[in-house]
């Protein structure tokens, strides 16, 4: 077998100069980069969420669905309204505005 003793002792690693010295200054400005690197996610994702909050909230702002102006027959019965008036009703609120329009391009002419 092999005797131990025998065998020559030597260091097989060396490490740099000061290396235990400077050890915890490395440790301490990874912890720094770490807790940097962090914050930048974090104002990142809040900024994300405000932006898509103020997204959110300006769509239901300003999203006006259209009025149905169609009447259902059912609406019709129970107003007691036929369809002659509510086409009358129509036409007389489109034929008002249409003449109103006229009525101001007229002005501005004179």
């Amino acid at each position: 077998m092999f005797d131990l003793e025998n065998i020559e002792k030597k260091e097989h690693y060396q490490i740099p100069d000061n290396y235990f010295e400077e050890l915890p200054g490395r440790v301490m400005q990874n912890i720094k980069n770490e807790q940097i690197k962090r914050r930048r996610y974090i104002s990142s994702a809040v900024a994300a969420v405000a932006v898509l909050i103020v997204a959110v909230g300006m769509f239901f702002t300003y999203y006006i669905p259209e009025k149905n102006s169609t009447i259902t027959q059912t609406q019709q019965v129970a107003t007691g309204n036929t369809e002659d008036k509510v086409l009358e009703s129509v036409a007389t609120e489109y034929y008002s505005e249409e003449l109103a329009m006229m009525d101001y391009y007229q002005y501005l002419e004179y």
